[in-house]
């Protein structure tokens, strides 16, 4: 699960502050459970979405430890992929819009409390 944390921005341009938000720890995740689900066997192809050249490390250290186990690195669909995760991986692919929009969360779920958690609607699909 992603974590984030609270973070001061300002606009170089009017000086204008506010508090975001930065993703915390997912590549480490995504790290730490390639390399687990590698060591349990529990594929023989991993699939990582992402442009982020953090998980070179990681995808690098899966490839010496599982050379048989093939790693493709898929680019986000509207993006390119990252130079140097191409130079580790097996291979690449490229994320549709079908495939995208196949995979949107839908616009309610129910949290195991009973919640109710709407998607915001800036990630509702086009219409």
């Amino acid at each position: 699960m992603a974590r984030f944390a609270d973070k001061d921005r300002k606009c170089p341009s009017c000086r204008h502050r506010w508090k975001g938000h930065e993703e915390k720890e997912t590549d480490v995740r995504i790290a730490v459970k390639l390399l687990q689900h590698g060591f349990e066997d529990r594929f023989d192809r991993a699939l990582i979405v992402s442009r982020d050249s953090d998980l070179v490390p990681a995808a690098a250290a899966f490839k010496q430890m599982f050379p048989k186990k093939e790693l493709y690195v898929v680019a986000p669909f509207g993006a390119g992929h990252s130079t140097e995760m191409l130079g580790v991986c097996d291979g690449k692919r490229k994320m549709t819009r079908k495939q995208l929009d196949a995979s949107l969360l839908p616009a309610s779920l129910k949290h195991p409390d009973g919640r109710v958690i709407q998607r915001p609607s800036k990630y509702d699909p086009p219409k």
